[in-house]
Parts: C-alpha cells; sequence; structure tokens
C-alpha cells in the first residue's frame, strides 16, 4: 500500500513538473506556472489536513510510537510536534468545519491555525449552531485574508460574542507586558575594542514610541550626503541618535519638525482617557497598545489635536488656498492611513508625505480626499507621469463611500489591474463587517443571570445560510445577557 502511495505521489510531481517545463511562450508560460502553483498550494494543504487528521487518530488510540517518530524527525523541531497535535485535537473535536475546509484545500494550514487561535477562546456555553455560523463565516473570509488578518478576525469575533471576556483579558495582557517592559528596561554600551560602540536595549513601547519620534524628526535626507555611498536607513538613524546627543548637550532642546515638535500619535477614547480604563493605539506602530493609564501619562505633557476632526479649528479642506497641508489635515492623514498607505509598505506616518493624488499644479484641491500619506519611495513610484499611459502606472483614488485609499497596479505588474489596499484598512474594514454580521444585543434572559453567557437567536429559515431556503445575504445573530 505505501508502495502505490509513494509511486501515485511521484506521478503527480512529474505531471506537475512537466506542466511547469513544457511551455515557451512568455504569457501562456506565466498563466500555466501561476496555475501549477495554484494547484501545488491546495495539495500542500490537503496533505497537511490528513497530517493532523492522521496524528489525531493516532494520539487517540494511544500509538506512541507514531507519535514520538513524528516528533523526533529531523525535518522539523519537537515543538512543530506539539503544535500540530494541538490543532489536530482542535480541528477534529471542535472546529470540524475548518478541518474540512482544510482537507479539501480551500484553505491553508497557517490560515486553519489562525481561526482555530481565536475560536478557542469563545466561551463553552456557545452552542454548536453559532460555533459553524463563525467557523464558515472565517471560512468565507479566508478567500481574501492571509492568516494574520484571519488571526485578527477570529478574535473580532471572539470580543463582539464575548465582549467582556475580551475586554478583561486584554486589559490584563497589556498591564503583564507594560510591568514585563518595565523590568527588563535596559540600554547598554559595549566598547568593540574596532573603533566603535555597540549600542543595545529595551524599551517600554510608550518610552520606545517616544525616542523614535526624535529620531525621526532628525534623521537626515539622502539629499544631505555627499558621497558616493548611500547611507541606509539605519546608518541615518545612528546619525539621528548623535544629532539627538549633540542637541541635548549644546541647548537641551529639539528642532520642529513638519511646523511642529515631534510628537507621538496615540488613539484613545474620550471615555478611556478620562477614566483610565481601557486601552489605546500607537499609530504607525504595527500590533502595539498601551494601557488606557499610560495614555494619560503622555497626554499630561502632549499637544492634543482631536481626530473627530473638522471643527472651526481644524478645516480639513482649504482647497486651492494651500499647496502645502495644515495641522488638522496631517493629523487626519495619519489617523487614516496610519503610515505608508502603499500595499505591504510598513514606513511609519513621521518618515511619509502628504501626496496629492490629482497634482495641485494641475487643479487637484488640498483636502482629505484628495492626499494620502505615502513614504518617498513610494511617493516617488505613484507620482503621475504625463508621457506614459495610465494603464503603465499605478493609479491611486480614494473610495468615496470608506473615505479609504485604493491602488491598482500598472498592467505589467498585473494584466488584470485589480485594485490593491494595504492591510491595515483590510483589517478595519474587516471588524466593521464582523461587527454587522454578528448583531449583539444585551438583554437579559428572564429568570436567568447571563451576564456573562452570550445567548443566540437562531436565524429564520430564510436567513440561515445553511438552510436551502436560505435568501438573506446576511447571517444575523442576537445575544442576550
Amino acid at each position: 500500500m505505501f508502495d502505490s502511495l509513494q509511486r501515485g505521489s511521484q506521478e503527480l510531481m512529474a505531471a506537475l513538473w512537466h506542466a511547469a517545463t513544457t511551455l515557451s511562450e512568455h504569457d501562456e508560460r506565466a498563466a500555466r506556472l501561476a496555475s501549477v502553483l495554484e494547484a501545488l498550494e491546495e495539495i500542500q494543504a490537503q496533505a497537511e489536513g490528513l497530517k493532523l487528521h492522521l496524528l489525531h487518530e493516532a494520539n487517540l488510540d494511544g500509538l506512541a510510537s507514531v507519535i514520538d517518530q513524528h516528533r523526533s524527525t529531523p525535518r522539523h523541531d519537537s515543538s512543530r510536534t506539539s503544535a500540530d497535535l494541538r490543532l489536530a485535537d482542535d480541528l477534529s473535536e471542535r472546529f470540524t468545519m475548518i478541518k474540512a475546509a482544510l482537507t479539501d484545500g480551500a484553505i491553508s494550514a497557517p490560515q486553519a491555525s489562525a481561526m482555530v487561535f481565536g475560536l478557542k477562546k469563545l466561551p463553552t456555553s456557545i452552542t454548536g449552531r453559532v460555533l459553524e455560523v463563525c467557523q464558515a463565516e472565517l471560512i468565507h473570509l479566508a478567500g481574501s485574508y492571509s492568516p494574520h488578518e484571519l488571526r485578527h478576525a477570529a478574535l473580532e469575533v471572539w470580543a463582539l460574542l464575548d465582549p467582556e471576556a475580551a475586554e478583561h483579558e486584554e486589559g490584563e495582557r497589556l498591564d503583564r507586558e507594560r510591568r514585563r517592559a518595565e523590568a527588563i528596561r535596559s540600554v547598554r554600551l559595549i566598547d568593540s575594542c574596532h573603533g566603535y560602540m555597540t549600542l543595545t536595549g529595551r524599551l517600554p513601547l510608550a518610552d520606545g514610541a517616544l525616542l523614535q519620534a526624535q529620531l525621526d524628526a532628525l534623521t537626515p535626507p539622502l539629499s544631505s550626503y555627499s558621497s558616493e555611498a548611500v547611507p541606509s536607513r539605519d546608518a541615518r538613524r545612528a546619525d539621528a541618535l548623535m544629532s539627538l546627543a549633540h542637541h541635548a548637550a549644546a541647548a537641551g532642546s529639539l528642532p520642529r519638525l513638519g511646523l511642529d515638535r515631534p510628537h507621538v500619535s496615540v488613539t484613545v477614547s474620550l471615555e478611556a482617557l478620562r477614566d483610565g480604563i481601557g486601552s489605546a493605539s500607537l499609530i504607525g506602530i504595527d500590533a502595539s497598545s498601551l494601557t488606557a493609564s499610560e495614555a494619560r501619562r503622555l497626554a499630561c505633557d502632549a499637544n492634543l489635536i482631536p481626530v473627530v476632526l473638522g471643527g472651526r479649528s481644524e478645516p480639513l479642506d482649504v482647497g486651492r488656498r494651500r499647496r502645502l497641508v495644515t495641522t488638522g489635515i496631517r493629523a487626519a492623514l495619519t489617523r487614516r492611513d496610519a503610515g505608508c498607505a502603499f500595499p505591504h509598505c510598513t514606513m511609519p506616518p513621521t518618515v511619509c508625505e502628504a501626496h496629492h493624488i490629482q497634482p495641485w499644479h494641475d487643479g487637484g484641491v488640498t483636502s482629505l480626499d484628495n492626499l494620502v500619506l505615502l513614504c518617498p519611495r513610494h511617493h516617488r513610484l505613484v507620482e503621475p507621469d504625463p508621457l506614459q499611459s495610465e494603464a503603465s502606472q499605478w493609479q491611486v483614488w480614494i473610495d468615496p463611500d470608506s473615505g479609504e485609499p485604493w491602488f491598482r497596479p500598472p498592467r505589467h505588474i498585473d494584466p488584470n489591474r485589480a485594485p490593491r489596499q494595504h492591510r491595515r484598512h483590510r483589517l478595519a474594514r474587516l471588524e466593521s463587517h464582523l461587527a454587522n454580521e454578528f448583531e449583539i444585543e444585551d438583554a437579559e434572559a428572564p429568570g436567568e443571570d447571563s451576564a456573562h453567557t452570550p445567548t443566540i437567536r437562531f436565524p429564520e429559515p430564510h436567513e440561515d445560510p445553511w438552510h436551502p431556503d436560505y435568501r438573506a445575504p446576511r447571517t444575523q445573530l442576537s445575544r442576550s445577557g
């Protein structure tokens, strides 16, 4: 039996190799290679699903030798086996729909793991029917979202169905990380005995963000270097650190950055800032949060710019009167784009430039719906060239409904020119989508103390996506208490 399986797998791989290497025409070859890659990813997912199923069966039957063989293989670390066993048990015992999608090749193993990570946090009182709806929604999203985004979505489902537990755990996590960061803070300078010193250290997140803002303000532009060897970003950051030391030694003050002193941008609700309960986010630093108490500490010595902008003091549209953006528009851009908006770019907002989508010299206005934050590299990339056709250039536009920037690649990068968007905006839209998908209502069930137990109203047949009479485009759930 093993020989036939091995022979079949070899024949399959031979067929895939043949399909990938036989065509010579560029266009046909590109399409064929893309289809082979897609087939390989599907086969890999199916094989991973089968492996997890076999591990679960071996674990159930007490076949310790099989588990030990998988754990001892030199192909991966033993920690991978432990993670595989946990995922195999979760998929087989609770998340069977995700398991079926994996074994069918509809999702990848990292996507399945990301879904399970969030859904495992759901309370055990959640009924099987509701768990199926949650799995179905995430499987549907898997066609468009990466494992990182699906993990975020699964946690969002948990937060929607069990908000008190999610908020409590998030608060404990942030407080635990803050205490640990303060305990291990350090800065060390070591003489290498080779003409330089090595600087290493750890700083709490808020303090590190403050230092980063000062260094960004002092980082020299490339044009300030006259040597032929262009310094790296890390080298320029080292120059900024020395400039900071010289400024502090000479005058004890820092230069202004963009008509304002260097600052850290924090988003926090008014209630959290006032009460000190909840969390806040650092704009421009991915996956980072602060406790509300830390945000209050920063606010003690900060210029507060309201993010609910558009009031009398900070207009978001100065039209043709000014080419440069105002402080209010810059704050709104930072809040909306949180850094370079070009897909996959990780540059923070402090190093980004405000790009006029329709050039100002060509009649474009200085307003939020004609501006996007871009790092210098991507600013040069998307700047319109009147000597080239539209199909050969990147195009940028602001969606009139969501107010978010979108990008269309040139034809030589994507023949279909499918629109693209940064993951930050995709995640924000995903949160809104899930909040609408899982409509929660706080109402205590008669005679029950269900303050921490979500009870879900099953949809009617025409609302149920698993019912043959389903017609509605959206599943609606209700939670009591």
